[in-house]
């Protein structure tokens, strides 16, 4: 029963984090080209306003509770790694880098080197996504 729960949370707090990484990269960026820029600055300020009370939490809480169900479905390694180890280790690193990137820059104030925009978080995301349906099949 906690298994399914916090799987539930995980679940709900990526489509918090996977949600917001879609409107500003598909929704907000395809607005900037039909508003005025005075409007689309008054529009993207309320998107931050209203996203970064919950977007942070959520992505903290999608890192926790990732790192639970690694834990819980990793297993042992016998004879090396299974591809499904393989592939849940690097949906893991892919997850914990954007969870660090993402504690560093809300919470300490620390700009991200690699990347300014949520452009690549964005492509990460649905990478993890992809990997999360492929790894029990493979």
């Amino acid at each position: 029963m906690i298994y399914l729960t916090i799987k539930l949370i995980h679940l709900f707090s990526v489509l918090i984090y996977g949600g917001f990484l879609f409107t500003d990269n598909l929704i907000l960026m395809r607005m900037k080209k039909s508003l005025s820029e005075e409007k689309y600055n008054e529009t993207r300020a309320y998107f931050a306003l209203f996203t970064r009370a919950l977007v942070p939490k959520a992505l903290v809480v999608a890192v926790c509770s990732g790192i639970y169900l690694f834990y819980v479905n990793f297993g042992s390694i016998e004879n090396g790694f299974s591809n499904f180890q393989i592939v849940l280790a690097i949906k893991a690193f892919l997850g914990c880098w954007l969870g660090l990137r993402g504690v560093l820059q809300v919470f300490f104030g620390i700009q991200p080197f690699v990347f300014k925009g949520h452009l690549l978080p964005f492509v990460l995301v649905i990478i993890i996504v992809f990997l999360s349906q492929i790894m029990f099949s493979v």
